[in-house]
């Protein structure tokens, strides 16, 4: 485990030592778990524990580093993601920006980077990402889109998809989101939707979180990247 949280203590080790030039402006450390909503199926699941640091180098450039762990019912594995990313504020409140990272699961190493995008104008915030997963000898490629409509300055709702390609194959996930602030700083999340994995049958899952967040907005810009990510449980 020491191994895996080496490359977020250097990435914050190295921000940390240059406090003229950057400066924490979004964090966040949240729960979230995930089920198949088939009765028969329920123990394919996934329980994530995971926190995100954002710091901003200058007024225009970000960075922001990724850690989270994740235990699956069935399967009865853990596995551990990591991911930095960059970015860039090109106006009108939207960031574009790039990020790499590496996902350790049950003993296999899968590396994962790509584009990204995100804003938030008129009470609409949303992101979108191109991801390049390899490991293995194996590759893959993933695009991911979601977005969220304020309803009130409490309640959010919005919906993400996400398609993944690779050996021949093609996964599929679709979901609809809410959002809802129990106090400042606190967050209850929610999730219903459809994960098609590798040609099969199409199953229904759910998912619940809870997110404390800290500094000037409701987190930090990016959601995570990586395979574990993608899957609803194992």
């Amino acid at each position: 485990m020491m191994s895996k949280l080496l490359p977020l203590a250097l990435t914050l080790a190295a921000l940390t030592v240059t406090p003229a030039l950057a400066e924490v402006t979004n964090a966040e450390i949240g729960f979230n778990y995930s089920m198949l909503a088939d009765g028969g199926a329920r123990d394919v699941n996934k329980a994530t524990l995971g926190g995100a640091l954002e710091y901003a180098i200058t007024p225009q450039f970000t960075v922001q580093g990724d850690l989270a762990q994740r235990y699956y019912g069935l399967s009865n594995w853990n596995g551990t993601t990591f991911t930095a990313h960059g970015a860039y504020d090109i106006g009108n409140g939207t960031k574009i920006g790039a990020f790499g990272g590496h996902d350790w699961l049950d003993g296999q190493n899968i590396q994962h980077f790509g584009l990204e995008a995100a804003g938030e104008m008129n009470g609409v915030s949303w992101q979108t990402a191109y991801t390049h997963l390899n490991g293995n000898g194996q590759n893959a490629n993933a695009l991911q889109g979601e977005g969220a409509l304020a309803m009130t300055e409490a309640l959010d709702l919005g919906g993400k998809v996400a398609a993944m390609h690779g050996q021949g194959q093609m996964s599929y996930r679709a979901a609809a989101t809410a959002g809802y602030q129990l106090t400042p700083g606190l967050r209850a999340t929610g999730e219903l939707g459809l994960y098609d994995g590798d040609g099969m049958d199409a199953e229904s899952f759910v998912g619940v979180g809870l997110k404390a967040t800290f500094g000037q907005g409701k987190g930090v810009t990016f959601s995570g990247r990586g395979i574990q990510d993608f899957v609803p449980g194992l």
